[in-house]
């Protein structure tokens, strides 16, 4: 808005035309440079701001320039495919760039317009700098407020990684963006990014509207016509050029008027149908659409084509919308009430069997809309059902927001006289059935209020399987729940108002009692609770509770070390949920099979299954699950060695999912791979601080790996005997055998000098060791547990003072099936004992090995442990490979920080790019400077600097 023709400036934007013709000016000459990276213009401000014609003067300069400029349009309530807009973009800017002379090769889903197969994110970054580095070039997603959160990822995601000299313009409504939006977080993560410029535009100032009214009437306004401009548009150049082009004068209310000026020349038909469609927002969905018009196709399909023609709608591929939000909004405005609530009726009506007999995947898709079209209708029944059944179907997707739905559910109960005899559900049902949805996503204090919500609304004298429903949830939270019974009273009691009858009730508590006993490591307990459950369950022919049980009994029977039958329990449960159709369990219940694979060592088919796992969900839309398949062959990829790999699928797979504990726990599994300890300390603290894990199980054994990489052996010795406390009650023989290792760990760590007493510790361990030794198999002795246990006997001989060399021999052939990774701390053990015990030949060899394979694959600390006893046995190995230089002591993480260091970026601006908290930026920051040998940041930015003229002289 605000100009006359493409070749005249807008009015008063002058300021931000230069600040793009800086931008671009940088882009042409990042071209130049060897590792050219993404910039980023975030352009905001209110509907008709100005920024579509920003966006075409930006255009314009790229013509000029010889740039080519493509843009994507987000639409408001977008139910295309996933990433829509960024592939709009995409192929505008292929087909910009392709001639006769110079095609660009074109990706297999961009060959064809009306592909339906939706892209990764991994391969939309991989387009972008392909087509990036055949051309510099302009990216445009056009109103990023109302992009689907593919869009979103792939704005981050781009910013982050793309290396290509591309300038990635982002359009979005700023008024729209309040708290709650989900673009809020996104943009200010993108905002923070030293490579990203933030312009919002305002209104425009009155001498800039009178040189506006100037050009469009080639005279200037009187100050009352100015004054009444300025009062009634407030600068908004749109609203200007709008009034200015209505035959009166008037207030804001003409606005409105004049946009429906295309509508008021359709024919009955047609309006009929564009003021339906205002109903259901700016995208068009024709099908519903149809049903709810009530017209005989040929008759709709002219009225379509006569609102595109009059361009009150238009299209984009198979895609419809209102021209202009403001023109939807402007025709619904123009509905009386009686109106609006036929309309949502017929809405409702064409959208209720969809969701009502509908697939699970109709009523996710569905379900929130007829919620939202019943209540327009006042038809709260309908709005209530519609909401749980969209709240189950998001549920069975791990989609957070199918708790949203469940309160939404809540709040409409009370005004459904028959509500429990409608959804087959208490009050009290909705609040836990949110909590159990939270569960997995970080707000525990959201989580333990719904629950406490549920527990008041009982009845005492109400129906005992509600009752059970809710102790049921309380007693399978993660941990206690302040001002309610324990977790164990609550299952005890579900369990007593379930009674003897098999019903679903009796069986989700019994799985629920399954989940409570592994947490606290009663696994045999646990099996019986799990048999019983699926008993249960296949008793009433429960098939989703039937898949729950059986993945719910494998982790016990794995723990007591029946690990051949636990994983047939696991592949029984992939094959109940896959027949029962239930595609959220069978995603999860794979991925948690290729985890125990991995464990057992069956590496190929855990890989195969975890890969599996992420496609499947990738097709499906399900970020969540992407990221689960993930996180197993991450972890996988890790222990093979291959770091960089697990780097990679860390940040294309597991970021985007936004599950920041799992988040956390594979940054610390990367940083410890890296040898980064101080990193992956941060990382631990932080899951410390917020109180959601502790010294346990699960985290003692990393942290006493990060102490010793940091030389901490009196927070080793802490991390140990909190271990060997959580670990003694439980009749788990691995868990034993783990604890005992790392146990043994802190013990060698702290040595003989250690602050303390190391009696107890060194006690509780050898009673884990002897509970594991006596209960070892040949089924579980050959799996990753097995392997801790020969490594806790290398210890404990060592400690003893033995030469352990058989120990370690045994230890070494029981990691080497996991990947060279693994290997590598019992191979560097094998050859310290050997050195120290008349071995040397032998020794040598083994150490020289270890310290090149740590080497290759980056794995300093382990190679720094190698030197050591290089130096301290007198190997002489190659330190000087490669010929390397100060930049050589640092982690491939630590190299790009100091890379935006150089460039003279803070903390928190290096904490926004890489995607790490500020306090972990700080450590790796920290640890720079340390192993730089420098005394700040400034005289590290120059060592690298220098270092790299070097090189590149």
């Amino acid at each position: 808005m605000g100009t006359s023709s493409e070749h005249t400036a807008p009015v008063g934007r002058g300021e931000q035309i230069r600040a793009l013709d800086v931008l671009l000016g940088e882009v042409v000459r990042e071209a130049d440079e060897d590792a050219p990276r993404i910039r980023s213009l975030l352009l905001g401000g209110d509907a008709g701001i100005g920024k579509t014609t920003l966006v075409e003067v930006l255009a314009e300069r790229c013509r000029a320039m010889g740039l080519s400029c493509a843009v994507g349009h987000c639409l408001d309530l977008a139910t295309g495919m996933p990433f829509g807009p960024v592939v709009e973009a995409l192929r505008d800017l292929h087909d910009r760039q392709s001639t006769e002379d110079s095609p660009v090769p074109r990706l297999s889903w961009l060959a064809s317009e009306a592909s339906s197969r939706s892209p990764s994110l991994e391969s939309l970054v991989e387009a972008t700098e392909i087509l990036g580095r055949a051309g510099s070039a302009v990216l445009v997603i056009e109103d990023l407020h109302w992009a689907d959160a593919s869009v979103r990822d792939f704005a981050l995601a781009a910013q982050r990684t793309c290396r290509a000299p591309l300038l990635l313009v982002l359009t979005f409504r700023a008024d729209d963006v309040t708290a709650g939006h989900p673009l809020r977080g996104p943009l200010v993560e993108l905002s923070r990014s030293p490579r990203a410029v933030r312009m919002d535009l305002s209104g425009l100032a009155a001498h800039d509207v009178r040189e506006l009214v100037r050009r469009r009437s080639g005279h200037d306004p009187d100050t009352e016509r100015l004054t009444a401009l300025m009062l009634h548009s407030d600068g908004n150049p749109l609203y200007v050029e709008e009034l200015l082009s209505a035959d009166e004068p008037g207030v804001p209310g003409l606005l409105h008027d004049l946009l429906l000026r295309h509508v008021g020349t359709l024919s009955s038909s047609a309006v009929r149908i564009s003021r339906l469609a205002s109903v259901d927002g700016s995208r068009i969905d024709l099908e519903v659409l149809e049903e709810a018009a009530g017209l005989a196709s040929a008759a709709f399909a002219q009225a379509i084509h006569e609102m595109l023609e009059r361009n009150v709608v238009v299209r984009h591929g198979n895609r419809y919308d209102f021209r202009h939000a403001l023109l939807r909004e402007s025709v619904h405005d123009d509905l009386l009430p009686g109106e609006i609530v036929e309309m949502h009726a017929a809405y409702a009506r064409a959208l209720r069997g969809r969701v009502e007999s509908g697939s699970t995947e109709q009523r996710w898709r569905y379900g929130a809309s007829l919620a939202l079209h019943a209540m327009g209708a006042g038809d709260w029944p309908l709005a209530l059902a519609a909401s749980v059944w969209a709240g189950v179907a998001g549920k069975q997707y791990g989609s957070a927001a199918a708790a949203d739905h469940f309160e939404h559910a809540f709040y409409l109960w009370d005004r459904v006289p028959d509500a429990a005899e409608r959804t087959g559900l208490s009050k009290a049902d909705l609040p836990r059935l949110a909590a159990r949805v939270l569960a997995n996503e970080g707000v525990r204090d959201r989580v333990h209020d719904l629950l406490r919500l549920a527990v008041d609304l009982l009845d005492p004298d109400g129906d005992p399987l509600a009752a059970c429903r809710v102790h049921t949830a309380v007693g399978a939270n993660w941990g206690e729940v302040p001002g309610l019974p324990s977790r164990r009273e609550s299952l005890d009691r579900a369990i007593a108002l379930a009674g003897t009858t098999a019903t679903r009730e009796l069986a989700d508590a019994l799985i629920a009692s399954t989940f409570h006993a592994c947490r606290v490591g009663r696994y045999t307990e646990a099996v019986d609770f799990a048999t019983r459950a699926l008993d249960v369950a296949r008793a009433i022919g429960a098939d989703d509770l039937v898949t729950q049980a059986l993945w719910e009994l494998a982790e016990p029977l794995w723990l007591l070390g029946r690990c051949g039958e636990a994983l047939e329990v696991y592949r029984e449960a992939v094959r109940e949920a896959e027949r029962s159709d239930e595609l959220g369990a069978a995603l999860e219940a794979s991925g948690e099979l290729a985890f125990y694979l991995w464990l057992y060592g069956s590496v190929d088919e855990a890989v195969q299954i975890s890969r599996q796992v992420r496609e499947r969900a990738e097709r499906a839309g399900l970020p969540r699950y992407v990221a689960f398949g993930a996180e197993q062959e991450l972890e996988i990829l890790v222990q093979q060695g291959r770091i960089s790999e697990a780097e990679a699928l860390y940040e294309t797979y597991c970021v985007p999912a936004r599950v920041e504990f799992r988040l956390r726990w594979n940054r610390a599994v990367l940083f410890v791979a890296r040898g980064d300890m101080r990193g992956a300390l941060a990382v631990e603290e932080e899951a410390f601080a917020d109180g959601s894990n502790a010294p346990g199980v699960n985290h003692s054994p990393r942290l006493i790996e990060i102490c010793e990489g940091l030389s901490d052996p009196e927070r080793a010795l802490d991390a140990a005997e909190a271990l060997m406390q959580e670990v003694a009650p439980r009749d788990s023989p691995l868990e034993h055998a783990l604890a005992a290792d790392y146990a043994y760990r802190a013990l060698v760590l702290a040595g003989p000098s250690a602050a303390r007493p190391a009696q107890p510790l060194a006690a509780a361990a050898a009673v884990s060791l002897d509970f594991a030794r006596r209960r070892v198999t040949p089924e579980w002795g050959r799996t990753w547990d097995g392997m801790h246990l020969a490594i806790a006997e290398a210890l404990e001989a060592q400690l003893s003072g033995q030469s352990a060399i058989p120990q370690w021999h045994a230890a070494v052939d029981l990691a080497f099936p996991f990947g060279r990774y693994t290997s590598l701390r019992p191979r560097l053990e094998l050859a310290r004992a050997q050195l120290a015990h008349g071995e040397r030949d032998e020794g040598k060899a083994m150490l020289s090995a270890v310290w090149h394979e740590a080497h290759e694959m980056g794995s300093r600390w382990l190679e720094s442990q190698a030197a050591v006893a290089a130096r301290r046995f007198r190997v002489p190995l190659p330190l000087d490979v490669d010929e390397p230089g100060p930049l050589d002591r640092l982690t491939p993480r630590e190299r790009e920080v100091l890379d935006h260091v150089a460039r003279g970026a803070t903390n928190r601006a290096i904490a926004s790019a890489l995607f790490i908290t500020e306090k972990t930026a700080s450590v790796h920051v920290g640890n720079v400077i340390a192993k730089l040998g420098v005394s700040n940041r400034g005289e590290a930015a120059a060592l690298a600097r220098s270092v790299r003229s070097d090189r590149d002289t």
